[in-house]
C-alpha cells in the first residue's frame, strides 16, 4: 500500500473548501492526473453520490463519496482494475475565513501494479504530498 498525506491552510470559510473538494468537477483544478469527471448519480451532491473519473496511467475510475459531514469530513472510495484509493479530507475553520485542510491517500495496487509498487510509491507520495495542497489553496484563493 502506498500512504501519503498533506496539509494546507486556505484562506476560505471552511464550507466553501468542503464544497469544492466535495464537488469533483473540481478535482482537475488540484489533480493534473484527473480528467473527464462526470456525476452518475443524480442529485445534490453527499453521501453515496458516485462519480466516473478517468486518471493519466490508471484509466477510469468509479469514485463514491463513502464520508460526508460537511463542512468537516469528506471521504471517497475510488475503485479501478488496476489500483483502489481511499481519500480522508479534514477541515478546520481557523478564525472566521480561513480553513486547516489535512487529506490522506491510501492507494492499494492490484494485479501487475502491485509488482511494480516499490518502484513507484516514493515518486507517487511526492508528487502527492508537495503538489495536491499547494494546488487546492492556488484554485480556491484565486476564485
Amino acid at each position: 500500500m502506498v500512504k501519503a498525506s498533506w496539509h494546507v491552510r486556505i484562506e476560505r470559510p471552511a464550507d466553501a473548501v468542503f464544497d469544492f473538494v466535495a464537488d469533483l468537477r473540481n478535482e482537475p483544478q488540484f489533480n493534473p492526473d484527473a480528467s473527464n469527471i462526470r456525476q452518475e448519480t443524480p442529485g445534490a451532491i453527499g453521501l453515496g453520490t458516485v462519480w466516473s473519473e478517468d486518471f493519466r496511467r490508471i484509466g477510469r475510475y468509479e469514485t463514491t463519496i463513502d464520508q460526508y459531514e460537511r463542512p468537516s469530513r469528506l471521504g471517497f472510495d475510488a475503485r479501478n482494475p488496476k489500483t483502489d484509493a481511499l481519500v480522508r479530507f479534514s477541515f478546520a475553520p481557523v478564525g472566521e475565513d480561513a480553513t486547516a485542510v489535512d487529506c490522506t491517500v491510501e492507494l492499494r495496487m492490484k494485479g501487475v501494479m502491485r509488482m511494480l509498487e516499490p518502484l513507484l510509491a516514493p515518486t507517487i507520495r511526492r508528487q502527492i504530498e508537495q503538489t495536491r495542497g499547494p494546488m487546492l489553496k492556488r484554485a480556491l484563493e484565486s476564485a
